[in-house]
């Protein structure tokens, strides 16, 4: 077997594997607008650095015909492409986004680690409606004082309200904290940045602005407005803010 002939092997072989991968990345783990205000495109380069790049790299190097100890060196190879495709891929679906959390007109998309860094466990979903990342929200209790106490008692716990699970609800547009409580296009889209990033994301939609209503949406990469149909209240776009 030739050096090309066996890279070529090798490199078939991550191609299957970076295609299960890719499919559970884009489709499962950070699915629609997810895989690019979450870093679902930086945890694929990951992967096909690694799988793609790496290992077979390594084979068109090491690869020579009769050499002693070849079997040896391949096999060192898989196990060395093994153990950082499993790294990578593990850092990739520990990363994933587990909800977006409605209150208080925004948006924000959290991971497990955004429970942890507030002493909080990672929080078991599994009984919310729908697939990974859940849509959620936090409904605020009613009246100022009731309000006040809340917010207080949060605050006081060192807590953000996104991730008080103890309020999560299945997330309802037509839900009076969110059908009441969209930006204003005007002072959402408030600098000249903005501005062309709402008149480029309109001219794809081909329709006016006041057809939707802007929330504020924050994830770990990207801050911007989370778009949604003001009659039918489909998700319809995110307009990033960060670009």
């Amino acid at each position: 077997m030739t050096k090309f002939r066996a890279f070529a092997i090798h490199l078939a072989i991550s191609l299957a594997i970076f295609a299960v991968l890719a499919w559970l990345v884009v489709f499962n783990w950070y699915p629609e607008f997810f895989f690019h205000t979450d870093g679902g495109w930086r945890g694929l380069r990951i992967i096909i650095f690694v799988d793609l790049v790496l290992g077979p790299a390594l084979t068109l190097v090491v690869y020579k015909a009769g050499k002693k100890g070849l079997k040896g060196d391949l096999a060192l190879i898989g196990l060395l492409q093994f153990a950082c495709l499993f790294a990578g891929t593990w850092v990739v679906y520990s990363e994933r986004p587990l909800a977006i959390v409605y209150n208080d007109s925004r948006f924000s998309i959290l991971s497990a680690d955004d429970f942890r860094s507030e002493g909080l466990p990672v929080p078991d979903l599994t009984t919310l409606p729908g697939d990974y990342p859940k849509w959620v929200m936090v409904e605020i209790p009613q009246g100022i004082q009731a309000e006040a106490d809340f917010r207080s008692r949060l605050f006081k716990a060192g807590r953000t309200i996104s991730t008080y699970t103890e309020g999560y609800r299945a997330f309802e547009f037509r839900h009076q904290q969110v059908v009441g409580a969209p930006r204003d296009p005007s002072a959402l889209f408030d600098q000249d940045n903005r501005v062309q990033a709402l008149n480029a994301w309109l001219e794809k939609q081909n329709r006016p602005v006041d057809h939707f209503l802007f929330y504020n949406v924050a994830s770990r990469f990207t801050y911007g407005a989370l778009v949604f149909d003001k009659v039918t209240g489909e998700q319809v776009g995110v307009i990033d803010f960060t670009g």
